[in-house]
């Protein structure tokens, strides 16, 4: 499912017209942005908070979809943008793209491997096929750093509480081992 029922994450540029057909938007109406709100709150219905912005969601051509993208639909072409951050015209210049070359080096766990590269390649895949980018793959090497387990080997989490706190590493071992 590429869709989750929040206000933020990337809004999806279409909209239902009277028959229920998807009707994408024009390139000249992109990007689009996230209406400013007072209220994130979700709604009764289950359904995305943008569905309760009633203005933003009519629109001349029909309805807005009000789910919105899962955060790794904009974190998985960020090195991209990052080689030209300031184009408004295109995700960054071919040219640009072709200076600074595919990242060489992608490291990442257990979790960045089966989800942020996966993402990654997919996205990376998909501009290449539109002409956006100069490489079909996005990374030259890929390190997979393993996965920290807790004392109690289990992944380390915050949410399972078998965490090392950085303060006790700080205060016996000092900075330079917590920074390690």
């Amino acid at each position: 499912v590429f869709a989750r029922q929040r206000y933020w994450g990337e809004p999806f540029p279409l909209v239902f017209d009277d028959n229920g057909n998807v009707v994408l938007m024009e390139d000249g109406e992109l990007p689009l942005n996230l209406p400013q709100v007072e209220s994130y709150q979700p709604t009764d219905t289950g359904q995305s908070p943008l569905a309760a912005i009633e203005d933003w969601v009519a629109t001349p051509k029909g309805r807005r979809e009000t789910d919105t993208m899962p955060n790794w639909a904009g974190s998985s072409w960020y090195w991209i943008r990052f080689m030209d951050p300031h184009n408004e015209t295109s995700i960054a210049d071919l040219e640009t793209q072709r200076f600074w070359g595919q990242v060489d080096l992608y490291v990442g766990g257990t979790e960045h491997v089966v989800l942020h590269d996966l993402y990654a390649r997919f996205w990376n895949h998909a501009l290449h096929d539109l002409g956006h980018v100069p490489v079909r793959e996005p990374f030259k090497r890929l390190l997979h750093q393993g996965m920290v387990l807790g004392a109690d080997g289990r992944k380390m989490s915050k949410s399972l509480g078998n965490g090392v706190s950085p303060d006790e590493v700080l205060e016996e071992f000092g900075a330079d081992v917590l920074r390690m």
